[in-house]
């Protein structure tokens, strides 16, 4: 092969993986731009049309002060028992907020205040009866040193 003829193969290769590396380096930040776009369109969306949480119904700022101080106790419907937490949300995993869970009819706690967290559910932070705190076989052991705690308003009754 004479020398003119590697010079034009390399140049045609050097060329074609330069036209390669362009396109893809285009396919990759025309589709990182389309995902912002969506991203962009999604926020506006979410702030004009709101997600409401009817799971957890929002509560009457008025009615809260009148909730401070009462007793919760676990619904005696359904699973008749509680989970007390540590922060306003479940979360099982390696981090895992479980402080207690307590039965019907045992009193759970007094309500220090109300919280709506991220995902628009009420919770009711409360200073647990640690003594009516019991473990769970898969969520692990109770936290009698707890002080304050969280559990959703749709899973206790108040009085």
């Amino acid at each position: 092969m004479q020398p003119k003829t590697k010079k034009f193969i390399g140049i045609g290769v050097t060329l074609t993986i330069t036209a390669i590396a362009i396109y893809l380096g285009y396919k990759f930040i025309d589709k990182k731009i389309t995902e912002a776009r969506l991203r962009k369109a999604k926020i506006k969306d979410e702030k004009e049309n709101p997600i409401i949480n009817t799971e957890s119904p929002i509560i009457e700022p008025n009615k809260i002060p009148a909730m401070i101080g009462k007793t919760v106790y676990p619904k005696a419907t359904g699973d008749k028992y509680v989970n007390v937490r540590s922060q306003s949300y479940v979360n099982n995993g390696s981090i895992n907020n479980f402080i207690g869970k307590v039965f019907s009819p045992n009193p759970v706690g007094k309500v220090l205040d109300v919280v709506i967290n991220g995902e628009g559910a009420v919770w009711f932070k409360i200073a647990p009866i640690t003594a009516n705190l019991k473990e769970d076989k898969n969520l692990g052991s109770a936290n009698t040193k707890a002080t304050t705690g969280y559990v959703r308003q749709d899973n206790v009754i108040l009085q």
